[in-house]
């Protein structure tokens, strides 16, 4: 079956440098930069990630398509690059965009802003497709790596500027953020402080029972079904003020909600949340009411059900612009009601399609859509929190890039969840999900899939 090719002058044209000479920069409103660029050793730190990645693939892992020839280099620079559909769900859409933010943030820790370290993941992302593998370039990888390591990248960093400003050893830090750790090594250069701006953060263990079904719809098959225990283990990450805000710094405030939940051998849930403002406002904010809006990145990944890390029963990425408002309202009996809304345009996303009648069995699809992602929490100071989430993707697929390129996916992922805070630093908590995929594909069977699940869980807060 014919896919569609890109020849990758394009994206070589990209990667042209800038002209200007590095000089240190005073902060402004449109930027929280403060010191000299770096722009070599920036280049030098994001081509060392693709050789420590090529190396530990190649020769620790013994991977034969990670052993790049003069031929495949050749290739990839003479030959179209095309969208491919058979690598892992997870490697391309949860892998790439985190290797793409250790690229990302090579820039981050040299000087450059957020906008501009988008320069380096795409630098990193090019050299390693044509550089770091046998196999031919791929485009749709190019896209997630650059486009999702800005989420993932930015969060991470802002995340090692407070563990530095709070003390956490510089081996413990650099796990958050390897490039920044490693750019902190080897120029001897301080970050920036940058430290008071985490609102909140919990990390919980808990176990649960869970299910899981897909079929195919013309056939009434049964592809995979579970029911089973689950562990889990998750943490929630909110910095900076969610319902005031006003700047037009990239991530002055994001949320990020990441959780796995596993029978090992069997089933699988991982799910990444997050939502970051690119500019915000703050309309209201009187002693009663705040409320924060503006336009806001978000990155989405879920993938759950069958254990594979080719593919799960349900996988769901959405790279999306969104507009946001977060709103805030104190009542004098002491309850707390918070409400959170996105809705928008995902212009990158990625869903799984599997059925044994196809040569490969496991296929994704690229397309754009819509989303909206509805929150509402209500807490007492002694009763509780209770919290509700529901979130809603639609995919319609590229034309004519991939096999399943005419098609639609339905997803919505909803959860209730209660929590009771017994100390100052701990909580106990409930949480019940339901999660539904519907997939629509032209010649090729229709798709529907399930996964349920309640939980119980301990968290710490900080």
């Amino acid at each position: 079956m014919t896919v569609k090719k890109y020849h990758p002058l394009f994206i070589i044209l990209l990667l042209l440098p800038r002209s200007s000479p590095a000089a240190p920069l005073e902060k402004n409103k449109f930027s929280d930069k403060t010191t000299q660029e770096y722009p070599v050793i920036a280049g030098i730190e994001t081509l060392f990630v693709n050789a420590a990645f090529t190396s530990f693939n190649g020769y620790v892992l013994d991977l034969s398509w990670a052993r790049p020839t003069a031929e495949s280099i050749y290739d990839n620079f003479t030959l179209p690059w095309e969208w491919e559909a058979t690598d892992g769900f997870k490697v391309n859409q949860f892998g790439h965009p985190y290797q793409g933010s250790l690229y990302f943030n090579s820039g981050r820790a040299n000087g450059f802003n957020f906008y501009e370290s988008l320069a380096f993941s795409l630098f990193g992302s090019f050299t390693w497709e044509a550089f770091g593998e046998r196999q031919q370039g791929s485009l749709n990888d190019v896209v997630s790596t650059t486009f999702g390591s800005a989420s993932i990248g930015e969060m991470l960093h802002l995340l090692y500027l407070e563990a530095y400003a709070a003390g956490v050893p510089g081996p413990l830090a650099s796990l958050i953020s390897p490039v920044d750790g490693l750019n902190r090594l080897i120029t001897g250069r301080n970050p920036a402080v940058k430290d008071g701006n985490l609102y909140s953060f919990s990390a919980y263990v808990g176990a649960g029972y869970s299910g899981a079904k897909a079929f195919e719809n013309s056939e009434g098959r049964d592809l995979y079904s579970f029911r089973g225990v689950a562990e889990n283990i998750g943490f929630n990450v909110i910095y900076g003020d969610p319902f005031e805000q006003r700047s037009v710094i990239p991530y002055e405030h994001f949320e990020l909600k990441v959780s796995l939940d596993a029978d090992i051998g069997n089933y699988v849930d991982i799910r990444l949340i997050s939502d970051g403002y690119l500019l915000s406002f703050s309309p209201v904010n009187t002693g009663a009411d705040t409320l924060s809006m503006g336009l806001s990145l978000h990155l989405d990944f879920v993938s759950l059900g069958k254990f594979d890390s080719e593919d799960s029963t349900i996988d769901q990425y959405s790279n999306a612009l969104d507009w946001t408002l977060k709103y805030q309202h104190f009542f004098r009996n002491g309850f707390t009601a918070q409400l959170r809304f996105h809705g928008g345009c995902t212009f990158f996303g990625v869903s799984e399609y599997f059925s044994p009648d196809t040569a490969d069995q496991s296929l994704k699809n690229y397309g754009a859509g819509t989303n909206v992602k509805l929150s509402f929490d209500l807490e007492h100071r002694t009763l509780g929190r209770l919290s509700i989430n529901i979130y809603q993707y639609y995919l319609q697929s590229f034309p004519a890039v991939v096999p399943f390129s005419y098609g639609q996916v339905f997803w919505l992922f909803t959860d209730a969840t209660y929590t009771y805070r017994v100390s100052e630093h701990l909580s106990l908590g409930f949480s019940g999900f339901f999660s539904m995929e519907k997939g629509y594909f032209a010649g090729f069977p229709d798709t529907e899939k399930y996964v349920k699940a309640v939980k119980s869980f301990v968290s710490w807060n900080l």
